[in-house]
C-alpha cells in the first residue's frame, strides 16, 4: 500500500516536471447530454436522465454556468440510453433536415428533435418535438422558455388526440425575431372523404409568457399550396396517390375548392408549407420522382 502510494506520488512529480498540465475530471454523471444549446445567460441541455425501473426520462435542463437550475421532463420516455441519430423528413413532424435523438424499436421507439429560436429580442427558447409508436405514430410539441427568475417555462404544448391525426412545427421568420407555423391533420380512411389540413401562427406574447395562435392564412401571412393534381372525385385523388405510392405517400387529399374557387373537381393531390422556399424544394423532389407529375406551388391566401 505504501509502495503504491510512493509510486503514484512520484509519477505525478514526473508529469509536472515535464511540463504537463493536470485537468480536473468532473465525477461521471448519470445523466447523457445530447445536445446543448445557448439561450443568452443560461444554457439548455437536451438529456437523458438516469433509468428507473427500465424507464428513462427524457428532460430539458436549465443550466447556469455548471449549475442545473430548472428541468422540464419530457411526455414520453425511453427503455434505454443507447441512442442513434436520424435526420428528420416531411413527415417527422419537425423541420425538414434537423437531427432528432431516437431509441427503441417498434412499439418502443421514440424520437426526439430540439431546435432553438429566438422568440423576441432578448428571449431565445428551445422548440422540442416527439415522435413515437409503431404503425401509427404520435406526435408533441413544446416550448420551452427561460424566464429572468430562472425557471424554464412550458410557453405552448400541443399533442396529437385519437385517430388518424399527424402534426408538425416548422420556424419561421428572421434570426431576430422567430415565430412557429403548427400544422395539424386528420387521415380519414372514408374513400369519399377529402382529408383535413390545417395551420395556426404561434406568436410569443411577452407579458403573459405565452404563445397566441392566429388561423392562417391570413392578408399578411400566406400558406403556400403545393399542387400536385386535381382530380373530379376524392376517390380518383386517392387511387392516384397510391398509383405512385412511394412518390405522393408524404401527400394529403385535400378538398380542392377549399383553396381554389375555379377548381376543375372536388378533389386534389398536395401540401401546405409556410415559406415558398419549403414548397418549391418539395415541387422539384416530386417531379424529380415523378417527372410526369403537374407540380405547381400556388399562393393561399385569407379570403
Amino acid at each position: 500500500m505504501a509502495a503504491a502510494r510512493r509510486c503514484s506520488i512520484v509519477s505525478l512529480v514526473g508529469l509536472l516536471a515535464a511540463g504537463m498540465t493536470l485537468v480536473p475530471v468532473p465525477a461521471v454523471s448519470a445523466d447523457r447530454v445530447l445536445q446543448t444549446f445557448h439561450a443568452d445567460r443560461f444554457v439548455l441541455d437536451l438529456t437523458i436522465a438516469k433509468c428507473r425501473s427500465s424507464e428513462c426520462s427524457i428532460q430539458v435542463r436549465l443550466r447556469k454556468a455548471n449549475r442545473v437550475i430548472d428541468r422540464v421532463t419530457l411526455p414520453n420516455a425511453v427503455s434505454a440510453q443507447h441512442i442513434r441519430a436520424e435526420t428528420t423528413d416531411s413527415l417527422w413532424g419537425a423541420d425538414a433536415g434537423r437531427t432528432a435523438w431516437a431509441t427503441g424499436d417498434e412499439a418502443d421507439y421514440v424520437s426526439t428533435a430540439a431546435r432553438s429560436l429566438r422568440i423576441a429580442p432578448q428571449t431565445t427558447a428551445l422548440l422540442v418535438s416527439q415522435r413515437s409508436g409503431f404503425e401509427h405514430l404520435k406526435r408533441n410539441h413544446l416550448l420551452l422558455v427561460p424566464s429572468r427568475a430562472g425557471k424554464l417555462v412550458v410557453a405552448w404544448e400541443a399533442g396529437e388526440g385519437q385517430g388518424p391525426t399527424w402534426s408538425a412545427t416548422q420556424i419561421v421568420g428572421s434570426p431576430d425575431r422567430q415565430e412557429i407555423v403548427y400544422f395539424h391533420g386528420f387521415y380519414d380512411f372514408d374513400e369519399d372523404t377529402a382529408q383535413r389540413l390545417d395551420a395556426v401562427r404561434l406568436t410569443f406574447h411577452a407579458p403573459s409568457g405565452r404563445l397566441r395562435e392566429t388561423a392562417l392564412p391570413t392578408r399578411t401571412m400566406p400558406l403556400y399550396l403545393l399542387n400536385l393534381g386535381i382530380h373530379e372525385t376524392v376517390a380518383q385523388a386517392r387511387e392516384a396517390r397510391s398509383a405512385d405510392h412511394y412518390c405522393l405517400t408524404a401527400h394529403w387529399v385535400l378538398d380542392a375548392s377549399r383553396f381554389r374557387a375555379d377548381a376543375s373537381g372536388k378533389a386534389m393531390v398536395g401540401s401546405l408549407y409556410a415559406t415558398r422556399a419549403v414548397a418549391e424544394e418539395t415541387a422539384r423532389s416530386a417531379r424529380s420522382c415523378l417527372p410526369d407529375v403537374t407540380a405547381a406551388v400556388e399562393t393561399w391566401t385569407a379570403p
